[in-house]
């Protein structure tokens, strides 16, 4: 089994968020790492996947064409996935951060922009971004805005299944269809022979 497509999904959440915001990789940080130590006082921005959860049902391909006779036919199953990201954003710059992803998540250059996702990832809406300040150690104030970003991805799972190479209809004259019932025309061949229930054989790897 592979899994496709699930590339880092975060490393792509990060670059659009570069690409909107224009503000330097050192001052973007993914939420919950180990060992990551934040600004005092520069502008930054910090992301956090928050939930996630499915949208619909799979979708699954049989990639059975030229596949050689007696090998298992590849098979790809494929989901929707919304993931909604958290994104803070602190300092001076709060606001305009946060009021500049929110209104460029609502774009249509958004999703064009993500063409190049190689999870298929496009994002749904923004939520409206909101006045979190808040206090540190120092007691002084930090400003604070988040927006919540919810974004589609899709997920792709292939594997090998057993499959049908040949159906090969036999004839089973042991075995009659019952009677047809009193309104029902008799069970005839184009020739006018009776009939017959029939075996089937299945050829290939299943």
């Amino acid at each position: 089994m592979v899994i496709d497509n699930v590339v880092d999904f975060m490393t792509e959440v990060n670059d659009l968020l570069m690409y909107i915001t224009g503000i330097p990789q050192e001052r973007l940080f993914r939420g919950n790492q180990s060992r990551e130590v934040l600004p005092r006082e520069n502008d930054y921005i910090v992301y956090t996947p928050i939930s996630q959860k499915r949208i619909g049902t799979n979708v699954a391909v049989l990639h059975a064409e030229n596949v050689p006779d007696n090998e298992n036919a590849p098979n790809t199953d494929t989901k929707l996935l919304q993931v909604d990201v958290q994104v803070d954003c602190y300092g001076s710059k709060a606001f305009a951060y946060a009021e500049g992803i929110e209104t460029f998540a609502g774009a249509y250059r958004c999703n064009e922009w993500l063409q190049q996702s190689k999870m298929g990832m496009r994002v749904l809406y923004a939520s409206n971004p909101i006045d979190a300040t808040l206090v540190d150690d120092t007691r002084q104030y930090i400003p604070r805005w988040v927006v919540t970003l919810s974004i589609e991805i899709e997920v792709s799972v292939t594997d090998k299944i057993p499959w049908i190479e040949d159906v090969v209809v036999v004839p089973n004259p042991q075995a009659d269809l019952p009677p047809p019932g009193p309104d029902d025309p008799p069970y005839t061949e184009p020739d006018g022979t009776k009939l017959k229930n029939v075996d089937i054989e299945y050829k290939g790897v299943i």
